[in-house]
């Protein structure tokens, strides 16, 4: 594991700033302070800190603190550097008290603050750039408030900050926070209200904490999946879809429409044990698949019981996997007048697939271009068929090919829009029949940032504040 370090070398904390350490989990990126003159760098974790500024500039910020102080690249006795390292550990005590100290009245503040309503409603949201998704709805939401006239704080988190720090939070001092995946409500003022939108099976839904709710907390939900776990904890929710950005995502005419089928989003192999009992309910699953069987809570429960496995390793990794991974691994076998590619995360792996891999896009433009090129879009998910790629790809006029779970999904069907397979027979028919015409219009516009907004605004309206 890394150490967070201040280095006496500019040149020094360049090199090893570049390398983007990261903790296991992704993250945590490690920091490099430096001494000397200031680099031009876009590197974020490469933050320039004269020596004599040491402790001020240290205890006023928002960046973890070093630990070790490096002197390569320097000439130095063993006396001076003595010296120099007992003066840096002094400086960093005190600048880890100070920051305690000031980090305690930023939450004290902004505990006790008093809103005001009559303002014009200030929004803060934040997101992690490590996150394939969720920054990205942040971000969208975030910029759709700010086209409404809101005054708006969107935060990336890069993994170098001190998460005890709440500074710019404290410092905007929004009435409305919004939320992806997590509660983020311990810190918060009585009066802020908190928009929190579950998108995915996260440990606080699946474990045997309560989740404890603020008055002004409101919670959304994704799908069925995870309104069952909310449902168990007894907790109130009101359910929120995906939305689309058509400012990003819309048909780029320029671009020639080929016979061209895209896949576009992670593989879930890497979330497989591959332990025997696993391989074996995979197996089953596969078998379903292909016959067009239904994933049900009780299929989950008797794989559950029948391979000794988790419940919600059944239901959030392996049937995740046959639904993508397979089904993907499937559709490339097929012999169609289609040219398969793919596009994301970990298809690499995959000999098999390597004619078809063409790598990873970027968020936005990229992937709104290839979507572009393409005649249809393959994205099948288990559970729902209103997912984030689905939208993004009929934005752009590409027909989405969704796996149809209609029948577990509780979903309003957009038939005029979009391509269902429930086997993989029906997925041969339709890259054997004619293209037919699709309208997109009503899945577009029934699935806005906008309207999510309003949704939000609505809750603040009901309590008599706006």
């Amino acid at each position: 594991m890394f150490e967070d370090i201040y280095f006496l070398n500019a040149q020094k904390a360049l090199e090893v700033a570049s390398q983007l350490n990261r903790s296991e989990d992704g993250y945590r990126l490690q920091v490099c302070y430096y001494e000397g003159e200031k680099l031009e760098t876009n590197l974020v974790n490469l933050v320039h800190l004269p020596i004599e500024n040491l402790v001020d500039g240290l205890a006023n910020g928002i960046y973890n603190l070093p630990t070790v102080i490096n002197f390569d690249g320097l000439e130095l006795s063993a006396s001076v550097r003595y010296q120099i390292e007992s003066h840096f550990n002094l400086s960093i005590h005190q600048a880890k008290i100070l920051r305690e100290q000031k980090n305690y009245l930023y939450a004290q503040n902004f505990k006790n603050a008093k809103l005001d309503f009559k303002e014009p409603l200030r929004f803060y949201l934040m997101g992690h750039v490590q996150t394939r998704v969720m920054r990205h709805v942040a971000k969208n939401i975030a910029d759709k408030l700010d086209e409404m006239g809101f005054s708006v704080y969107f935060e990336l988190f890069y993994g170098i900050e001190d998460h005890q720090c709440i500074k710019n939070l404290s410092l905007f001092n929004p009435h409305v926070c919004v939320s992806i995946n997590h509660l983020n409500n311990e810190h918060l003022n009585q009066e802020v209200y908190n928009m929190i939108w579950f998108q995915d099976p996260m440990d606080i839904l699946y474990n045997k904490s309560e989740i404890q709710l603020r008055e002004r907390d409101y919670i959304f939900s994704l799908v069925p999946m995870i309104d069952e776990r909310l449902e168990a904890k007894n907790v109130p929710f009101e359910r929120q879809g995906f939305c689309v950005n058509q400012t990003i995502y819309h048909q780029n005419t320029s671009i020639t429409r080929e016979k061209k089928i895209v896949f576009i989003g992670s593989s879930y192999a890497g979330t497989l044990k591959n332990t025997e009992n696993e391989k074996e309910a995979v197996k089953k699953l596969q078998a379903m698949f292909v016959k067009g069987e239904t994933f049900t809570q009780e299929t989950i429960s008797a794989l559950s019981n029948d391979y000794a496995l988790d419940a919600g390793h059944v239901e959030s990794r392996l049937i995740p996997y046959v639904a993508r991974d397979f089904s993907l691994l499937e559709l490339c076998k097929m012999q169609t007048k289609y040219r398969i590619e793919i596009y994301g995360w970990g298809w690499d792996k995959y000999e098999q697939l390597k004619p078809f891999y063409k790598g990873i896009l970027a968020y936005g433009q990229e992937i709104a271009d290839v979507y572009s090129s393409a005649t249809y879009a393959f994205a099948p998910h288990q559970q729902y068929t209103l997912q984030q790629r689905t939208f993004e790809a009929s934005a752009c006029g590409t027909i989405p090919i969704v796996y149809d779970c209609r029948d577990i999904s509780q979903e309003e069907s957009y038939e005029d829009a979009l391509c269902y397979f429930k086997s993989l027979k029906d997925l041969e028919n339709i890259l054997t029949a004619d293209v037919r015409e699709k309208n997109f219009n009503r899945l577009l516009q029934n699935n806005t940032y906008e309207s999510f907004v309003k949704k939000i605004l609505s809750k603040i309206k009901s309590n008599n504040v706006r």
